[in-house]
C-alpha cells in the first residue's frame, strides 16, 4: 500500500481502499432503509437518545451525526471515482501526467462546478462517454441540483437542520445511482483482481445492498420500551414497591425479540415476575457486571 509523508507535522498518508469505501456505503444504506434505525434520530418520548450504528455509538446531537454521515458518503463517492478513473486510465495505457494531476486534484480540469470536476472531468479523460451528463443526462441534473443546494453548503459552514433521517436517506439513495453509473464502466470486478478467485455470486453480493433483517437491526439497537401486548404483565408488581427483594431466581422466558420476563420469587415468598425491554435488560446486566467488579459481588453462573 501506498504512502505519503506530508512536509507537515509528520503525518503520514496512505491510500484508501476502493473496496472498502463501496461495502462501507452499502452497509450504510442498508442500515438507513430499516425504519428501527431511522428512529433513533427521532429520539424517545421527546428525548435526543444515543444513536447507535454499525461501528460506534453517537451521544452528541442527531443532525450532526446526520451530518457527519452524509459528508462521509459524498466524500467516499469521489474518492471512488477518483480511484475508478486511476485503475481504468492504467488498465487501457492512457496515463498521462495531465491524468495524474487530474486525479489528486480534480479542479485542475478547470470545468464549472465540483460536480462537472468530479463526474465530467475525470471519466471524460479516460472516455467520454463514461461522463456522467452523456450516460445518463437525466441522473446528471439531479447531481448537479444536489451538489449546488446539499454538498456545496455542507462542505461550507451549513450542517442538517433538524433530527428526521429520513431526508438524508433520500440522499443516499441518490448517491446509490450515481454508484450504479460508476458500476457501469468500472464494475466491482475490477476491484478484486488478484489471486483470489472469487464466487461470481460473492461478487454480485458486493455489488447489492444487503437486505438486514429487522432482528440483526434489533440486536445493534435494543427496543426501549415493551410493546404493547406484553405492558399488561407489569401488573405483576405493586405499584408501591420501591425496594425488590428477591430470594430466588425461577426462570427466564424470552418471548420474542422484544421483551424479556423474568420470574422469580420474592423473600416473602410470593412469586414476582419483571418484564423489561431488552434495553433495560442491557443496562441491567451492564450495571450487575460493573457491580461485580466493583463491589465483588458474586452473581450465580446461572443468572
Amino acid at each position: 500500500m501506498a504512502s505519503v509523508t506530508c512536509s507537515q507535522f509528520g503525518l503520514k498518508l496512505s491510500n484508501l481502499p476502493l473496496f472498502n469505501i463501496r461495502l462501507d456505503f452499502n452497509s450504510l444504506l442498508a442500515l438507513f432503509r430499516s425504519e428501527t434505525f431511522r428512529k433513533q434520530f427521532r429520539g424517545d418520548e421527546g428525548k435526543v437518545i444515543p444513536v447507535k450504528t454499525h461501528y460506534f455509538t453517537w451521544h452528541g446531537r442527531p443532525n450532526t451525526l446526520l451530518t457527519y454521515l452524509l459528508r462521509d458518503a459524498i466524500v467516499g463517492l469521489e474518492c471512488a471515482v477518483s480511484g475508478a478513473v486511476l485503475l481504468e486510465a492504467s488498465m487501457l495505457g492512457k496515463i498521462t501526467p495531465r491524468i495524474s494531476d487530474a486525479i489528486k486534484d480534480p479542479f485542475s480540469l478547470k470545468q464549472h462546478g465540483t460536480a462537472a470536476c468530479v463526474y465530467v472531468g475525470l471519466p471524460g479523460l479516460v472516455d467520454p462517454s463514461f461522463s456522467l451528463d452523456i450516460a445518463k443526462p437525466d441522473l446528471w441534473k439531479q447531481v448537479r441540483t444536489f451538489y449546488r443546494e446539499i454538498r456545496n453548503p455542507i462542505f461550507h459552514a451549513y450542517e442538517v437542520e433538524g433530527n428526521d433521517p429520513d431526508p438524508i436517506w433520500e440522499c443516499f439513495e441518490l448517491l446509490w445511482e450515481v454508484y450504479q453509473w460508476l458500476n457501469s464502466w468500472h464494475p466491482m470486478e475490477k476491484l478484486l483482481a488478484g489471486p483470489i478467485r472469487w464466487n461470481p455470486e460473492t461478487i454480485k453480493g458486493f455489488d447489492t445492498i444487503p437486505k438486514i433483517d429487522e432482528l440483526r437491526v434489533k440486536q445493534i439497537i435494543p427496543e426501549r420500551s415493551l410493546p404493547d401486548q406484553v405492558t399488561a404483565y407489569t401488573s405483576y408488581l405493586p405499584g408501591n414497591m420501591s425496594l425488590l427483594q428477591v430470594e430466588e431466581i425461577d426462570g427466564l422466558f424470552v418471548g420474542s425479540e422484544e421483551y424479556l420476563d423474568i420470574s422469580m420469587t420474592g423473600s416473602d415468598g410470593n412469586p414476582i415476575k419483571l418484564v423489561m425491554s431488552p434495553h433495560a435488560a442491557m443496562r441491567l446486566l451492564a450495571f450487575l457486571s460493573l457491580a461485580q467488579n466493583a463491589r465483588g459481588w458474586e452473581l450465580p453462573d446461572r443468572v
